[in-house]
């Protein structure tokens, strides 16, 4: 029953889910503040709701605070808009920011290098980097920033509702987080069978189970 009202939902928002894929796929040509503004996206949607996760970004752009912006001037807006943990996650973004300013040989020029760890190399080397290397990113964090910027074709979102839907299904014995990396990618394996037999494409189930949840097909 429940694998049929997945395929219904999918049938319904399939179109407005391929759009949304498309977009995602369109920012390879993006500057890097607007690929920054993912990643500081996917940080705050720790423990907050995706909307308002995506106003306190779009805010910290506008502002002009992304790039420039205090640790204390980009706390406020997060306090702001709602988002939990503000003050860890001010602090995630502005070390993260300065990590990926640093100059390097082949650009030893001042601006954020983060587009060259998403295309620059496989998705698989991407994620494990993001994971090692950017504070306040997961597993499922780094998988949900790639699938936003178009690299995450064949990765699963692990997120709380997902899990709760893999215990529904059946796919999982109980409705736990995945605890590391071995965990997480054996999750990954099961939701990628699944999509599979009910043939839905692994990046565009998120989209799917979100819009069940929700009624909109968001990010």
């Amino acid at each position: 029953m429940e694998t049929r009202k997945i395929q219904s939902q999918y049938r319904e928002k399939e179109n407005e889910i391929k759009e949304r894929i498309r977009e995602f796929r369109g920012l390879e040509q993006a500057s890097e503040k607007r690929i920054f503004q993912e990643l500081v996206f996917v940080i705050l949607t720790s423990q907050t709701e995706a909307e308002k996760a995506w106003d306190a970004a779009k805010d910290l752009k506008n502002d002009g605070l992304l790039i420039e912006g205090s640790r204390e001037e980009i706390m406020d807006v997060l306090e702001r808009e709602g988002i939990s943990y503000s003050e860890d996650k001010a602090n995630y973004i502005v070390e993260n920011r300065s990590f990926l300013m640093q100059p390097t040989l082949d650009k030893p020029e001042k601006g954020l290098k983060l587009k060259r760890q998403v295309w620059g190399k496989e998705p698989e080397k991407s994620r494990e980097w993001l994971v090692e290397n950017i504070k306040g990113l997961s597993w499922k964090g780094a998988s949900h920033f790639l699938r936003n910027v178009g690299r995450g074709k064949d990765f699963a979102i692990i997120s709380g509702h997902i899990i709760r839907k893999m215990h529904q299904l059946g796919l999982l014995k109980e409705p736990d987080f995945p605890g590391g990396r071995e965990e997480y990618i054996e999750y990954e394996e099961k939701l990628r069978e699944f999509s599979e037999k009910i043939d839905i494409p692994l990046e565009e189930l998120d989209l799917v189970l979100w819009s069940m949840e929700t009624g909109e097909v968001f990010k």
